[in-house]
């Protein structure tokens, strides 16, 4: 299996599923957290930690919408994949990277004023890469266990994407091109989850020439 290839293609639809999972995914993610604060209604403040559960909810569904668009992908390389699994594993790690990232920032947002507006966006993109590394890197690379022979440093590309990505999307912020409808909103991370998506999907694609699927069990006579 030393000379194996993934199949001609794969990294350019690979790259192309990623992003197109992660803008839909960042979108019906939007979507979920804006229909949810209405109706929390005046309740939401004194939810506090239940409502960053609910909220957490949008990560998961963005988590799987882009898990189901990159197991199309791997079946071609990897017939063995678990649909299933992928996109459980993608949604549970798009869950706790929208929770955790929102319960570090509530942190954060208590140092606002004596932190530089562009240094606070940075350091919200740098914690969301990091996060969505961990998480992603993980959950992902469990289910990649079971059907490559070695899954090379799966975590760490996967992290440098997240980087890349979260990073290169803070720039909207930066640059102030954002605004606060709700079409702006779902809009904007749309654009911010092409981008994010796009980075994974360059960084990653190359990884695979070094994960080999699992070879076949012989089947007993």
């Amino acid at each position: 299996m030393a000379d194996w290839t993934p199949p001609e293609g794969h990294g350019g639809r690979w790259i192309l599923a990623c992003a197109a999972g992660a803008a839909a995914g960042a979108g019906l993610g939007t979507l979920w957290a804006l229909a949810l604060l209405p109706a929390a209604g005046a309740e939401a403040a004194r939810l506090g930690l239940l409502m960053a559960f609910l909220q957490a909810g949008g990560g998961a569904l963005a988590g799987a919408v882009l898990g189901a668009a990159q197991a199309l992908v791997l079946r071609g390389a990897y017939p063995a994949l678990g649909l299933p699994a992928w996109i459980g594993a993608s949604a549970v790690a798009g869950y706790l990277v929208v929770l955790v990232t929102g319960l570090i920032y509530g942190q954060l947002a208590q140092y606002a004023g004596s932190i530089p507006i562009p240094a606070f966006i940075i350091l919200g993109a740098a914690v969301k890469g990091v996060l969505a590394g961990l998480f992603y890197g993980f959950a992902q690379g469990r289910v990649l266990d079971a059907v490559v022979a070695d899954r090379a440093s799966w975590a760490r590309v996967v992290m440098v994407g997240w980087m890349l990505g979260a990073m290169l999307s803070s720039l909207r912020w930066l640059m102030g091109l954002t605004g606060q409808g709700s079409i702006s909103l779902v809009t904007g991370a749309i654009i911010g989850g092409a981008v994010e998506g796009a980075a994974l999907g360059l960084v990653s694609a190359g990884a695979f020439r070094f994960m080999p699927p699992r070879p076949a069990r012989p089947v007993p006579p």
